[in-house]
């Protein structure tokens, strides 16, 4: 699958959230479609300079399709901003799960340039055998873009059962030199809640 993933900060969430349910429900008709979820930051972890991080999933070469003829810039409109990278699916460690009650999403765009994306790859490799074994970790997904220029060049978002088992993964001290580490990087982390899903209309609806 391809990936659109946009890095959104706004003046007013609520009238985001309205936009953006309109937008994603409108992709729900589109050849190719696969999923758009909304993720709303809560609290921040490290420098999380964002409002949403939504990411929008498409059938591999349908993304260009969608985009023929136009430039789709993302529910955009007046006090919102975004920045936008079309991105691939790098690594997922586990499966995808629906959540229940307290799960949380770790966000973590990194601010890094091509050059530094190979380092930091094997930094998350490092990293992520200490995460996958703590209590309370669901799942992983890093997306890597292949689209320049960009800002983030690297997107991991990974869903934790509460805010309290990542936090005490995260503050574990056999992670220090993992967090040691990532202190080079511009990293923007933070905790959120998934605000909006949308999902394939279903078969035999009309498609645009």
């Amino acid at each position: 699958m391809d990936h659109i993933i946009d890095v959104v900060t706004c003046a007013d969430r609520v009238r985001f959230r309205a936009l953006w349910r309109s937008y994603a429900g409108a992709l729900a008709n589109r050849t190719g479609f696969r999923s758009a979820e909304l993720f709303e930051m809560q609290r921040d972890v490290r420098d999380a300079c964002y409002d949403f991080v939504a990411v929008y999933g498409w059938r591999a070469g349908a993304v260009a399709v969608h985009s023929e003829g136009e430039r789709d810039a993302g529910p955009s409109a007046p006090g919102v901003s975004i920045e936008r990278a079309l991105y691939r699916l790098e690594l997922q460690l586990a499966d995808l799960a629906d959540p229940e009650e307290g799960h949380v999403w770790l966000v973590n765009p990194f601010e890094i340039t091509e050059e530094q994306i190979p380092d930091v790859l094997d930094m998350w490799d490092k990293a992520k055998d200490h995460m996958i074994a703590k209590p309370g970790f669901v799942n992983a997904r890093l997306f890597r873009t292949g689209q320049a220029p960009f800002r983030f060049g690297l997107v991991n978002v990974a869903q934790w059962r509460s805010a309290d088992f990542f936090l005490r993964a995260l503050n574990d001290k056999a992670y220090d030199s993992h967090r040691e580490r990532s202190l080079q990087y511009r990293l923007h982390s933070s905790l959120c809640t998934r605000a909006g899903l949308i999902l394939p209309a279903p078969a035999g609806a009309e498609q645009e």
